[in-house]
């Protein structure tokens, strides 16, 4: 590392932290308090959004209560009217029993009737609407307060308009029974064609052998108990100026808090804009389960303003009634205006303590970061100490390791020099040997000598070329040069040349021609340690023994592929392989530094890759296994 890159580490240790924190700080801040903004005025909404919705929940419980109250009095009417029938009856009953007994032995049957008569006949309940009647069992009528041409009569023939017999039926329920409910039905005027329910209640007046009931329209007596519900929905109150209305199916007002408006029709009112309009939204909204309609009122009965207003409607189809109530918007806002000046103050004091909060970490971050920057600069030089001391380490230890390959590769060199040279010193032997010879036996002439110098001559610059070859592997590589890798392998072959020849070792080449930069004698090095690792792998390989080299450009990478047919490499170690001193061989011939010191220079000095597979593959139509090393190279 250069004095003016650590000069910029140093800087950005001292102070990227502190600025990183300012930096933060300031848009956790910013964010806060546009998020505590935004809040606020989503809050600001939603609070007038909620109050809306409260009111319409509030208005609608008010509604579906009363709605509830009256379908649940409109279900009684039936049971309301039974049992206003029977205490009736018990009560007119009581009164001939007590007749009966006080009389029954002091007068005539004649006399007795008209005391009963007279105590029942005008006796009138239900508003007036109900009367009693008594027959005696034969169907010959005793009273009738309303037709009393009726008395005397036997009417065991009078039907209904649904044409039962009447008293056929009750006489019929009094045989077994005590007293009895029963149903008719009737029209009110002549000329009616509407048949109108009427309940009925009969018993028996055993010591006379008569029977009393009296009867009452359901239709009647419902309409009491409409008068009942108003009067109970007129009292209901809420709020400031809250109420219920209510109107029938021609829209006249059944309830209201201006009693002048009951009875009159709702479409006259010009309190609305566009009346008749806003009464059909209503009566739609409330025939379809219940609804809000929101309309204009032309004038507030407060303010005195024109103001929207909210109802929710809902319709009783038993009685075809329109009930609803409603608020004031206006009257709502005071309300929202309120509670939005509460959240504003809210919102003030929360932005005034997030700055406070936020200046305060951010003055505690930088202190805090300008520690740990001074601590971590403090490392920094500390551990630039250790780099550069376990840096040296390494490098030393790899110029061992490398020197030890060296040494390693020059014994494999001079074990190839001396191969390389026996046939040629063989041959020089052999020749002078011969001239020799032939001097002594003065068989030699000019042509023999002249042939046998020549000899010797070849020879002697052959083991020359040896000489030079080996020499110019052991240069070392200061420069990148180009060269082809065609040239790199013929120069790897000619140093192996006659160790593959005597091991019958055949060389299959697929070699392109490729142009590389790069440092040839180091890649000679490792074609070399590969090389040696495939023919010593070959040795001891029973059958035909190849070595197959093939050269090629894939995706701007150049590919060279060293594979043998000598079985592969055991799995247990193919993983072990490039580690440094691992080896299979043995220690005096082998020191496990081959490969290792070809990956790190594949590695380091020519910025590739070298690996190492098994592979079964075919040739010449039989099958094979051997190791597959491949170097990539990037193409410069």
């Amino acid at each position: 590392m250069n004095f003016k890159n650590e000069k910029q580490l140093l800087f950005v240790i001292r102070y990227t932290l502190p600025l990183l924190i300012l930096f933060l700080s300031g848009i956790i801040t910013t964010f806060l308090y546009y998020d505590h903004k935004i809040t606020f005025e989503k809050v600001k909404q939603n609070t007038e959004e909620k109050f809306i919705q409260d009111k319409k929940q509030l208005i609608k419980e008010m509604v579906d209560n009363v709605y509830d109250y009256v379908i649940s009095e409109h279900k009684q009417t039936e049971e309301n009217l039974k049992k206003s029938l029977i205490s009736r009856v018990h009560e007119a009953h009581r009164i001939i029993i007590n007749i009966y007994k006080e009389y029954a032995h002091k007068v005539s049957e004649e006399e007795l009737t008209l005391l009963i008569r007279t105590a029942i006949k005008d006796i009138r309940f239900n508003n007036n609407r109900g009367y009693f009647f008594v027959y005696d069992k034969k169907a010959v009528n005793i009273i009738h307060p309303l037709v009393p041409r009726l008395e005397g009569k036997n009417l065991i023939n009078h039907k209904d308009t649904k044409g039962t017999f009447v008293l056929q039926d009750s006489l019929s329920l009094l045989k077994s029974q005590a007293e009895s409910y029963q149903e008719w039905y009737w029209r009110k005027v002549k000329g009616d064609m509407n048949e109108y329910k009427k309940i009925g209640f009969v018993k028996n007046i055993y010591e006379l052998d008569w029977f009393i009931g009296t009867g009452e329209y359901v239709e009647d007596f419902a309409v009491d108990v409409q008068k009942k519900v108003l009067s109970q929905v007129d009292k209901f109150k809420f709020g400031t100026n809250g109420y219920l209305f209510a109107f029938n199916e021609k829209n006249i007002y059944l309830t209201h808090p201006v009693k002048k408006l009951v009875g009159t029709s709702a479409l006259k009112r010009n309190n609305l804009n566009n009346t008749k309009l806003i009464m059909e939204k209503m009566w739609e909204k409330a025939k379809t389960g219940g609804g809000f309609v929101e309309y204009m009122q032309k004038i507030n009965p407060i303010t005195k303003q024109p103001t929207v207003k909210i109802s929710y409607v809902k319709f009783i189809p038993e009685w075809n009634w329109l009930i609803g109530t409603g608020f004031y918007k206006k009257e709502v806002q005071v309300l929202i205006n309120k509670e939005q000046e509460i959240l504003a103050s809210r919102y003030n004091e929360n932005i005034q303590n997030v700055l406070i909060f936020a200046a305060l970490i951010t003055l505690v971050l930088l202190t805090l970061s300008f520690y740990i920057s001074y601590v971590i600069e403090l490392k920094f030089k500390n551990y630039k100490s250790d780099i550069k001391h376990h840096i040296a380490e390494n490098q030393q230890q790899y110029e061992l390791l490398a020197q030890k390959s060296k040494l390693a590769a020059m014994g494999e060199m001079m074990e190839n020099i001396a191969h390389q040279w026996r046939q040629p010193l063989s041959v020089i032997t052999t020749v002078s040997s011969g001239v020799k010879l032939q001097k002594e036996m003065k068989t030699l002439d000019d042509n023999n000598l002249m042939e046998s110098m020549d000899s010797i001559g070849n020879s002697a610059r052959h083991l020359s070329e040896t000489i030079n070859d080996f020499r110019d592997f052991f240069k070392p590589d200061k420069e990148k040069t180009l060269f082809t890798l065609q040239s790199a392998l013929e120069k790897t072959f000619k140093l192996l040349s006659s160790q593959i020849t005597n091991k019958d070792i055949t060389i299959i080449e697929n070699v392109k021609t490729i142009t590389i930069q790069g440092f040839e004698r180091e890649l000679l090095q490792v074609l070399l340690n590969v090389l040696n690792n495939a023919k010593d792998a070959l040795e001891g390989f029973d059958g035909e023994r190849y070595i197959f080299i093939d050269v090629y450009e894939k995706d701007k990478i150049i590919c060279i592929n060293i594979k043998d047919n000598a079985g592969g490499i055991p799995s247990d170690i193919i993983e072990r392989i490039f580690e440094p001193y691992f080896t299979t061989k043995h220690q005096s011939v082998g020191t496990g530094l081959g490969l290792y010191m070809s990956r790190e220079i594949i590695t380091r000095h020519m910025s590739g890759s070298l690996e190492v597979t098994n592979e079964n593959f075919t040739y010449e139509d039989k099958s094979y296994c051997g190791a597959n090393f491949l170097i990539k190279l990037p193409k410069e």
